[in-house]
């Protein structure tokens, strides 16, 4: 959950946590410069009260939340300035008009994607998960995205597993070889109690893992110290069609391909081109797919 959500989520605050909520809502950039005993004159508070606020919040004290708030804040002034994610075509767009959207929005996506990428994050995900056998666990809207990086990765010798039995899921965790063994978890809000589940497991038995997920806080990015962030912008019921999830999912796992490879570039190369050719030899036998254009021939 967004740091903005949290604040605006007053249900169970006293009133002077509201007040203070209200205040940092209201505040946004101009709290860089301002200390505890400040916001409580402001909100008239005592300045223990602002860092006991901060503390329920799931933060350190007020510089931890400050520090995750203003970068929140400076995610949020960035990119989908010409596109809404939520909606992005209207009613009475011809079908060239949607097209430019869509286009739109995937870039806009991919941008957003990789300003959110950290280097020493990215670095460990791939360490974590260059393994024989990799388990992802996701709810099925996302097992379509999780399989073509499982097609990616076989041409390269390896093995993806997309878990979808519960049974099988708990086996493979419970045998699992941490050597050969790691695993992935996929879920765009972070609060999936499937994912939620077997990642305590995972986590308890200390085996290889990363997740997927959005930005902000959420438990299973809490659960998992490895976890790397998605584009979020879309709602969970009010978007269209889930364009930028989908699309900034699929280009992590394709970076995660990507630099899989890059470990042993040579032979990986060499085990894509005689996969694809094995495939290609399997399609003419099978009197599959052809084409009279040179350009996709070799």
């Amino acid at each position: 959950m967004l740091i903005q959500d949290l604040l605006k989520n007053q249900d169970t605050f006293s009133d002077s946590e509201k007040q203070i909520a209200d205040y940092f809502l209201n505040q946004k950039e101009a709290l860089r410069k301002q200390g505890a005993r400040k916001i409580a004159a402001a909100v008239y508070v005592a300045p223990s009260s602002v860092v006991r606020f901060c503390q329920r919040l799931g933060f350190g004290g007020l510089e931890d939340f400050r520090e995750q708030y203003l970068e929140e804040l400076n995610y949020h002034s960035r990119y989908f300035d010409s596109i809404d994610p939520n909606h992005p075509f209207d009613a009475g767009d011809n079908e060239l008009e949607t097209a430019g959207k869509i286009a739109a929005l995937y870039h806009e996506t991919v941008q957003d994607t990789l300003s959110l990428l950290n280097r020493r994050q990215l670095k460990k995900a791939v360490s974590l998960l260059d393994r024989e056998t990799v388990y992802i666990i996701t709810l099925s809207a996302q097992r379509g995205v999780a399989q073509v990086f499982k097609e990616k990765m076989a041409k390269i010798g390896r093995r993806v597993m997309i878990c979808t039995s519960d049974q099988e899921t708990l086996f493979e965790i419970e045998h699992a070889d941490p050597a050969k063994t790691a695993f992935l978890f996929l879920s765009y809000t972070g609060e999936s109690e499937h994912c939620l589940r077997f990642a305590r497991m995972v986590m308890d038995k200390k085996l290889p893992c990363a997740a997927i997920t959005s930005y902000g806080v959420n438990h299973l990015s809490d659960l998992i110290p490895c976890s790397l962030r998605v584009s979020s912008r879309e709602k969970l019921v009010s978007n269209l069609g889930n364009f930028s999830f989908s699309l900034s999912s699929l280009y992590v796992l394709d970076v995660i391909y990507a630099d899989i490879f890059r470990l042993d570039y040579e032979e990986n190369y060499r085990r894509k081109k005689e996969s694809s050719r094995k495939e290609g030899e399997i399609r003419v036998v099978s009197r599959g797919r052809r084409s009279s254009n040179s350009t996709l021939n070799e």
